[in-house]
């Protein structure tokens, strides 16, 4: 049984954990990044426009987005009328997972893309939003890949942080950085940009050597821009899956390990 790394935020950890133990893998899991929920002007006026039907498209791009969202919107306005204006729009899921948070939430998605990635919404929405007003709701370190390109297909494009992502350090991330400096790990499962790098200065604080020791293991970056960070950080990338989720990087490092 091969032992992979897994870093996602502590409100996913346990989840995180069980799905690499189905999967075959021995996790060892630790947390580089903490959410926090962002309060900010830009939410106040999604929801003001949304209450004048000045919304066409709204786009969620994570579970942590949705769950951002309903707390935020909590705090102006009672849930059910917050679902209920969502109704009227058209929301777009970038995958299965984040769709399932939105139904579990009661709100219906309009779309979900054939390819769970910025570039999979994109190809989805070609020809349907020139003028009209498109918001994104994410984190604070969302790619510009899908803002740019909404832009670029005459969209009116407003991309609110409702959550910020925060490098921590605990004694877990200690633990793996050490395993990792032992050889312990034969796989890394990198979720995002920030946490990889939170990861990577957690290690190379213990040793000059950090970059050759992660290298010696297969390495799996959620996405594009995960992977992009990664290799300017000296990290070579074995995988990226073609849908920008947890289960399907997971997917494909099972499958790289039965293939070796």
């Amino acid at each position: 049984m091969k032992t992979l790394a897994v870093m996602r935020p502590k409100n996913r950890l346990e989840e995180s954990q069980q799905m690499a133990t189905d999967a075959g893998f021995k996790p060892v899991c630790a947390s580089p990044v903490e959410i926090i929920f962002n309060k900010s002007q830009l939410f106040n006026e999604f929801i003001d426009n949304l209450s004048k039907s000045s919304v066409d498209y709204l786009i969620i791009t994570s579970t942590n987005g949705a769950e951002a969202m309903i707390s935020l919107s909590s705090e102006i306005m009672p849930s059910d009328d917050f679902v209920k204006l969502l109704s009227k729009i058209n929301v777009i899921a970038i995958g299965p997972v984040s769709a399932g948070a939105l139904s579990k939430l009661h709100i219906s998605v309009s779309e979900i893309p054939s390819e769970y990635s910025s570039k999979g919404i994109l190809e989805s929405l070609s020809g349907k939003v020139s003028g009209k007003n498109v918001y994104i709701l994410r984190s604070d370190h969302g790619d510009k890949i899908l803002s740019q390109g909404l832009k670029d297909s005459g969209a009116n494009v407003f991309d609110i942080p409702v959550y910020r992502l925060m490098k921590t350090r605990d004694e877990s991330l200690t633990n793996l950085a050490k395993m990792t400096l032992a050889g312990e790990i034969d796989a890394f499962a990198f979720t995002s940009a920030l946490s990889a790098s939170s990861f990577i200065e957690a290690v190379c604080d213990l040793s000059n050597d950090a970059i050759d020791h992660i290298n010696s293991a297969t390495v799996a970056a959620i996405g594009y821009p995960t992977k992009e960070r990664l290799e300017s950080l000296g990290i070579r990338v074995d995988i990226v899956p073609k849908d920008a989720t947890y289960s399907s990087m997971l997917e494909s490092l099972a499958a790289a390990f039965t293939h070796s």
